[in-house]
């Protein structure tokens, strides 16, 4: 009988310390219960967000530009000197890549952190050059090679790439029109109408 009794008392320790593990167990889950949710919550919006906007880079504004350039050709000389205003047309375009957007979850808040606004792409057009000369040619003013003009809008690039990063009015229009775009997609969404407001973070 006592040979018995050796023997339970190991097995009901073995219980009892599986059974304060388990409970243990059960508190703990319990207790991270609600942090495991909200990053369920957290990540499952997130993703929604990402399926609903672009997945690269969107353009948010693009910007016309019209430029004027004097340049003079074989200036005193009066035979061949050409004194001219050069036009040249050139369009940028602002805007962000959308796989850099963050998402979180604030409460009542879908909040966006939006990346900052950059230019991602620069065309000049050569073919829509226009010349008007100006006083001071000479008898036979020399021709404008192509590449001259290639060179002038070279030149220019860089400087009006430079205006257009900072031109705060003109950031603002890009971020503002990306959020007209983002906003009205968002909130068509059935996990996000009526459950969040849209916070834009720039």
């Amino acid at each position: 009988m006592e040979k018995k009794k050796t023997v339970l008392v190991p097995v009901l320790i073995i219980v009892i310390v599986l059974f304060l593990v388990l409970l243990g167990a059960v508190v703990w889950t319990a207790a991270r219960k609600p942090l495991v949710i909200k990053q369920l919550i957290e990540t499952n919006i997130g993703a929604v967000v990402k399926e609903i906007l672009p997945a690269s880079e969107y353009v948010s504004l693009v910007y016309n530009y019209q430029s004027t350039n004097q340049r003079e050709y074989n200036p005193g000389n009066w035979i061949s000197a050409r004194n001219l205003l050069i036009v040249l047309d050139g369009t940028i375009k602002l805007g962000f890549n959308c796989a850099d957007i963050e998402v979180q979850e604030s409460g009542a808040n879908l909040v966006l952190t939006m990346p900052p606004i950059k230019i991602l792409a620069h065309e000049q057009y050569p073919e829509r050059a226009k010349a008007y000369d100006l006083a001071g040619g000479g008898l036979f003013p020399r021709t404008v090679r192509p590449q001259e003009i290639l060179d002038l809008l070279g030149d220019s690039k860089l400087e009006h790439e430079k205006q257009a990063e900072e031109n705060e009015e003109l950031l603002k229009q890009a971020r503002d029109s990306a959020e007209a775009s983002f906003r009205p997609l968002l909130e068509l969404n059935p996990s996000i109408r009526g459950r969040y407001s849209i916070v834009f973070r720039w």
